[in-house]
């Protein structure tokens, strides 16, 4: 789908809206051009496109910002240009402290992603998503008069592989949005993958990616595989290795923010192994959630959401099919579930082979077939597809739950 025309057209408004002097419902105009446009960044066919749509999506953001809080800026005349990337001119010669500063905007800019996931397209989880939500509520609802509530501003998830933590930050983003369905920009950050890219800039990096969330506030900063970054502290740590554990802990103290009710960054770390994790970080978050492997109820939506709502018949009783897959993840049912049905499609579409052969208008036209799921079906794939978390794993996880005071 080409988005460019639903941003053109809330620019429109927004300006519209601008001139008649209705400063909040321009605001709101311009956050909705941005949402549409970090989405059309994503559709972008080439770095330096997406690049210049996440930057564009900045402004827009920045503009709504500065209309709500009364600094007010009038709507810049290139947002009425064609913002498709054709015939972009060349970038003027910079200087080499500007092209880091810009390498740094860029990899951060890279990390904002549109979440398009909600509460119901995760199985299960039930109290741990009430959990959240009260979290957030108590955090941007109106205070009580004479009353001041802490904000929750860090929040770690913690639990096995597979159980649904980037699902449940994703869905915690989308569920901070407005009536304009302008939801919080969310930050998915790949610890590993930052400290491998940018090992010497990665101090840098962390402060310009919470500096961003702030201006673009309210914000999801989601940190997967945290224990990459902020494990335990010995002798060994390298310089980098220090500033970048001292930069995560001032930005998780939140000093830029403290006292504003006007500025939300959620932290949110994910970890397969908290007890790897410095103290010192740890005492930082407010929630430590358990994600845990889905019961029987969750496993039975979790398989409901993988096979009925993607329109396929299944023959088998729904609690023997909970049973079957007692100690499987959330993401192992996933991956169950395709196995199955790709196993399924497979047997009964045996001409695909020679299609493919034959070119591709010949498959484009060619009309798959498919039948009902049977329970012979699932007991092969099971019999392929192990849990891979063991039940001294589960004790584990929940040993150091029962160890940490919150």
């Amino acid at each position: 789908m080409d988005l460019y025309s639903p941003i053109k057209q809330a620019l429109t408004k927004a300006k519209e809206l601008y001139e008649a002097r209705e400063y909040d419902r321009a605001a709101a105009a311009y956050d909705k051009a941005a949402s549409l446009m970090a989405i059309y960044a994503e559709q972008a066919i080439g770095r330096d496109a997406e690049m210049r749509r996440r930057k564009k999506a900045m402004e827009y953001r920045e503009v709504a910002k500065k209309l709500r809080s009364g600094e007010i800026e009038s709507p810049a005349a290139k947002d009425e240009r064609d913002d498709r990337d054709e015939g972009a001119a060349a970038p003027a010669p910079e200087s080499k402290q500007a092209k880091q500063a810009g390498e740094i905007k860029a990899a951060v800019l890279s990390l904002i992603k549109s979440s398009t996931i909600g509460w119901a397209d995760i199985g299960g989880l039930e109290a741990t998503k009430d959990e959240i939500k009260y979290a957030l509520g108590i955090t941007l609802a109106k205070q009580p008069p004479n009353v001041q509530l802490s904000a929750w501003t860090n929040i770690l998830f913690y639990g096995p592989p597979g159980t649904g933590k980037t699902l449940l930050a994703a869905a915690t983003s989308r569920a901070i949005r407005n009536a304009d369905d302008v939801q919080a920009v969310f930050f998915n950050v790949k610890v590993s993958s930052i400290l491998s890219k940018y090992f010497g800039e990665s101090s840098k990096i962390i402060s310009e990616l919470y500096g961003t969330a702030r201006d673009t506030s309210p914000a999801v900063v989601f940190l997967d595989e945290f224990e990459s970054i902020a494990g335990k502290r010995d002798d060994q740590d390298s310089g980098p290795e220090r500033r970048i554990l001292s930069t995560l802990l001032s930005e998780l103290d939140g000093m830029e923010a403290k006292g504003r009710r006007d500025i939300y960054v959620l932290t949110i770390a994910a970890t397969n192994r908290p007890w790897d994790l410095d103290a010192a970080v740890l005492s930082r978050f407010e929630k430590k959630i358990l994600i845990p492997l889905p019961d029987a109820a969750a496993r039975r939506e979790i398989l409901k959401i993988h096979l009925d709502k993607r329109g396929f018949q299944v023959q088998a009783e729904p609690a023997q099919l909970a049973a079957a897959t007692e100690g499987y993840s959330g993401r192992e049912i996933e991956r169950l579930c395709k196995e199955v049905t790709t196993r399924m499609v497979a047997e009964i579409n045996r001409e695909i082979p020679a299609l493919i052969d034959r070119g591709l208008d010949e498959v484009r036209k060619h009309q798959l077939k498919v039948r009902p799921l049977t329970m012979a079906d699932f007991q092969k794939a099971i019999a392929k597809i192990s849990p891979q978390t063991t039940a001294a794993d589960v004790k584990k996880y929940n040993e150091w739950k029962e160890a940490q005071v919150e």
